[in-house]
């Protein structure tokens, strides 16, 4: 196993999208952003995987590994008397083979129908996180009508069910002092806290952050205690940052591998956003020094190259080249990451988990541009 040179990234599906637009479907201009549910299949998630697939047979030997659920962004063209691509979480089922079982013909979590609500335009990158038997989904709850900070807000969906989501509005704390978003919390307490990651939007876009917030619980007031990675700086951009993407997947002895996204500006306008991962030691951690929680990292693993990662569709004045990700399992020794490609499509890869360890602790802490490569 190298830790040096070009890590090996595999593109699923043949690089083709797993979710994209279904034109006679409410979310018929764009699918993107998903995060990931991975259900194993026991006596307690049997009743989960029951419950979302309907009458589908738990004999049918596609299920004999569990399902994936990807809750994904789907945006409908036009909603008459609502705003123009307004964001709701749509839900698709399949196997670990990422083979589709189910798509849901409705939206699982849809903004509120209130002008003056804190998601009226949109229910944006969502991600899930299970404790326990209650999954929390965590939002950018966004109204382009309020002021700042409330326009646009960390917010908090709880369910028992997978299917049944209750909102809780927008996250206690100082997190939503400032504008916030891409929030995703960790899979349980450490250290008898719950810690979330998210991205503050203070100051300057270079200087967006992936920071920490404690709370007692995933509901409670959450406290934000400072940032713990920046990007690193890439001369082929003039502005990059960071934010957090998939809830990090345990490794064990309070060690977790995180993927986030990194976003830039060329000189030139134009937007581009990667993927890396991190790993993350809580033994280090401490309130006054949360960065120190950073072990390894690698800013640009998963570069835009494939045709449905590059040259979004989106209506926009300048080119967008993005990988996004947000959701991730782990399968058979590989990680999989579920990711947002070209603002546009829900998209899959490949990586060799011992591989991705390795190469991650020879580059070390510091580290934020070595390029990993993919076929």
């Amino acid at each position: 196993m190298a830790v040096s040179g070009r890590l090996n990234i595999e593109r699923l599906n043949q690089g083709q999208p797993l979710i994209s637009a279904a034109p006679d479907s409410w979310d018929n201009a764009f699918t993107l952003n998903p995060t990931i549910v991975r259900l194993e299949r026991s006596s307690r998630n049997d009743q989960l995987i029951r419950g979302i697939l309907g009458d589908h047979s738990l004999d049918d030997p596609k299920l004999s590994e569990g399902v994936v659920a990807v809750y994904y962004r789907g945006l409908p063209r036009d909603v008459p008397g609502c705003p123009p691509l307004r964001s709701a979480v749509g839900l698709a089922v399949f196997t670990p083979q990422l083979e589709l079982l189910k798509r849901f013909a409705h939206p699982l979590v849809a903004p509120t129908d209130d002008p003056a609500g804190y998601d009226y335009n949109g229910v944006e990158d969502q991600r899930i996180t299970r404790i326990d038997d209650t999954f929390y989904m965590v939002y950018c709850g966004f109204n382009a009508s309020l002021s700042m900070p409330e326009r646009v807000n960390i917010c908090l969906a709880e369910s028992t069910d997978l299917l049944n989501w209750t909102k809780l509005g927008p996250a206690r704390g100082d997190v939503n002092d400032y504008p916030n978003k891409d929030a995703v919390i960790m899979p349980g307490p450490i250290q008898g806290k719950y810690m979330m990651l998210h991205r503050p939007m203070v100051g300057a876009q270079g200087d967006f952050t992936i920071s920490l917030a404690v709370s007692d619980s995933p509901t409670g007031e959450w406290r934000d205690i400072g940032p713990i990675m920046r990007a690193e700086q890439d001369p082929r951009y003039m502005i990059s940052w960071l934010g957090a993407g998939s809830a990090p997947l345990p490794l064990g002895n309070n060690r977790y591998l995180a993927d986030y996204h990194k976003g830039n500006y060329s000189a030139a306008g134009e937007r581009d956003y990667c993927a890396g991962y991190a790993i993350l030691n809580f033994n280090r951690f401490s309130m006054d020094s949360p960065e120190d929680i950073v072990e390894a990292r690698c800013d640009g693993l998963l570069e835009p190259e494939t045709p449905y990662e590059v040259n979004s569709p989106w209506p926009q004045p300048t080119k967008l080249n993005c990988i996004f990700p947000a959701g991730s399992f782990e399968y058979k020794g590989d990680i999989i990451l579920v990711y947002g490609g070209a603002d546009a499509y829900v998209l899959g890869a490949r990586i060799n988990k011992r591989e991705l360890l390795a190469y991650l602790e020879g580059q070390g802490a510091e580290s934020g541009s070595d390029q990993g490569g993919s076929e």
